[in-house]
């Protein structure tokens, strides 16, 4: 029995390696390529040739010669270019920047400036600098009466003794009086008997002191009245600021200024 099957086995193997090499094709018809049928490829004469063409186009494809089929078109390598940090702005873009208008900054406000006190004299040159400058225009004059000072005085004395002699008279009498000081050295030694705003009241208190036997009493102006000018611009712009600023030299060292208030 175990005979058999080896004989059977080595007939099975024999009949497969011949199946295997296309001995049995002949024979039995079987084939170890089946349906591939690889003979019909070997038969055709340019395979890179054919192509596929819609049913149209047959006749004339058939009658086109073999060498009039187009190769194909060589491949080219291509470096891909570094890609940009930022892409470029279109060119309807750049033109629209390079036309845009720049803005103009708004101005500055306008503000308010005055120069002074001028004193009659420093006015009467500031004035046809400020008329050639800017005309009657934006300017106003504010004027305003600075009150003097009066003292009623007696002195000065030649010595300590006269002066101390003149000042026990004085407080018998019963009048007021004080010794001056802080006062230009030709007033000093000297007793001051009053100071006054007003020289009217200053007069009427010598009258009365010549009438009690004071003798030498005079009235003394300390500080004189006088009239005092200040130019104000309410609403200066650029332009007035530059053209006051280079009147400097002509407004007696005053300059435009803030206003105060």
């Amino acid at each position: 029995m175990l005979r058999a099957l080896v004989v059977i086995l080595m007939l099975a193997n024999l009949a497969f390696y011949g199946w295997t090499q296309g001995w049995l094709t002949d024979v039995l018809g079987l084939s170890p390529d089946g349906d591939r049928e690889p003979q019909r490829l070997s038969a055709q004469i340019d395979p890179a040739a054919l192509r596929v063409v819609p049913p149209r186009g047959l006749a004339s494809s058939a009658a086109a010669p073999a060498s009039a089929v187009p190769e194909p078109p060589p491949v080219t390598s291509q470096v891909p270019a570094p890609e940009a940090s930022e892409p470029p702005a279109p060119a309807s873009a750049a033109a629209d920047m390079a036309t845009a208008p720049v803005p103009t900054p708004a101005p500055a406000p306008p503000v308010c400036l005055e120069a002074g006190p001028f004193t009659p004299v420093e006015w009467r040159t500031a004035e046809r600098a400020l008329r050639n400058t800017l005309g009657e225009g934006p300017w106003q004059l504010i004027t305003r009466e600075k009150p003097g000072n009066w003292m009623v005085y007696v002195g000065p004395y030649k010595s300590r003794v006269i002066m101390d002699k003149r000042a026990e008279q004085l407080r018998k009498l019963e009048i007021a009086f004080e010794e001056a000081h802080d006062l230009p050295d030709e007033y000093i030694p000297g007793f001051i008997f009053g100071r006054h705003g007003v020289e009217a009241d200053a007069r009427a208190l010598q009258t009365r002191l010549t009438a009690q036997k004071v003798k030498y009493v005079r009235v003394v102006p300390l500080v004189k009245p006088t009239t005092l000018h200040t130019v104000r611009i309410q609403k200066a712009d650029a332009d007035i600021q530059d053209r006051v600023a280079a009147l400097k030299p002509r407004l007696s060292g005053h300059l435009f200024e803030t206003c105060k208030r």
